[in-house]
């Protein structure tokens, strides 16, 4: 399906996890050692047309890095390099938060403790999709193809990124040496008080985006219709009865496929919450004239604190925001797509939804 995005905020699961009766749940990183074997460099050189054996004149791989993964760690995080992992302090019961997860280099596969920490690289890892996506993919080039023994913390505050890093505070209990994934530009004052002890290695590839999303189709059926509306254009979302009509709360809020969510991801009287949604000044005033409002379904509160509502709002678009959550919000704008129904929903990019 083709999205189509609207307003826009620049800004900066998918996770295997392997459940045993143990204390503590086996990690991913577990299987390290085990993704790059000789099946996928036999089918590299099919698709590819090259061989894994050729050499050069001067006698040296022309694809060093097709090759099965390494069999034994070639460096190590040295006590030298880094006295956090080897305090013996580390991850421990007493030193974990409750709510973070930590999977230790060589772990017992029946869970009887959480792995090693010390002499490893210690991947920060945020627990959504995306972020496990490309931060599995550096543990696989970190251990398999470098040869560094890998570890995942999982867990914290986003503003604590660069404080994961140093030696203080939650560096001690919670130690890191790379985040894959950062959504830097709201917290950027935060990240630079311990910038002294980290340093930006730059893009992975993309950045981080957020915004209101509809579907390239409601484009298409507002150009042909009569009168005709833009659902690309922010004006026709203040202006056009009949857009407006096109996205009423009316029908969402009737719809129990959607609406209320089993959870209260908005409560009232948080950023003007009322049943689970908020709504603009100018919605209000329509209202009061008897009439109809459009809505924007969102995730949860938190995302953005504010700002589409604010945007909206400013440009007097009479909007309900109602949060249905994340997966609310992914269900509600799929099956909207599928039978052509017209929506407008809150989301992000890089997710495995687009």
């Amino acid at each position: 399906m083709v999205w189509l995005l609207l307003f826009a905020f620049i800004s900066g699961g998918w996770w295997p996890k392997f459940m045993v009766a143990g204390t503590y749940p086996v990690g991913p990183n577990h299987f390290l050692g085990t993704c790059l074997d000789s099946t996928w460099v036999a089918q590299m050189e099919v698709e590819r047309g090259v061989s894994s054996k050729s050499r050069d004149s001067s006698g040296r791989l022309v694809n060093p890095f097709m090759q099965p993964a390494l069999k034994y760690p070639r460096y190590t995080v040295r006590h030298i390099d880094d006295p956090r992992t080897s305090s013996g302090t580390a991850f421990t019961d007493s030193c974990l938060p409750k709510d973070n997860v930590f999977y230790g280099a060589d772990q017992n596969e029946d869970g009887r403790d959480r792995g090693n920490v010390n002499g490893t690289l210690v991947l920060d890892v945020g627990d959504w999709d995306t972020h496990w996506l490309s931060s599995l993919v550096m543990a696989i080039l970190a251990e398999e193809v470098t040869g560094y023994k890998v570890s995942i913390s999982v867990g914290g505050m986003g503003v604590d990124v660069t404080q994961r890093m140093s030696s203080a505070r939650t560096g001690v209990c919670t130690p890191t040496h790379m985040n894959a994934e950062v959504w830097a530009s709201s917290i950027m004052s935060d990240l630079r008080v311990y910038f002294n002890e980290s340093y930006l290695v730059g893009g992975i590839g993309y950045f981080g985006l957020s915004g209101l999303y509809t579907t390239h189709q409601f484009l298409l059926d507002g150009a042909a219709a009569t009168p005709s509306y833009f659902p690309g254009y922010w004006m026709h979302y203040k202006m056009s009865d009949t857009l407006i009509d096109q996205l009423d709360v009316v029908p969402f809020k009737a719809n129990t496929n959607y609406f209320p969510p089993a959870k209260k991801y908005c409560p009232d009287g948080i950023l003007g919450c009322e049943n689970y949604c908020s709504k603009s000044l100018a919605c209000t005033n329509r209202e009061a004239s008897g009439g109809k409002c459009l809505v924007v379904a969102m995730m949860t509160p938190y995302f953005d604190q504010g700002f589409f509502q604010a945007v909206l709002s400013n440009l007097e678009i009479p909007a309900y925001f109602c949060f249905i959550g994340y997966g609310g919000v992914n269900k509600y704008a799929a099956d909207a797509a599928a039978s052509g129904t017209p929506v407008l929903f809150y989301h992000y990019e890089p997710d495995l939804f687009h």
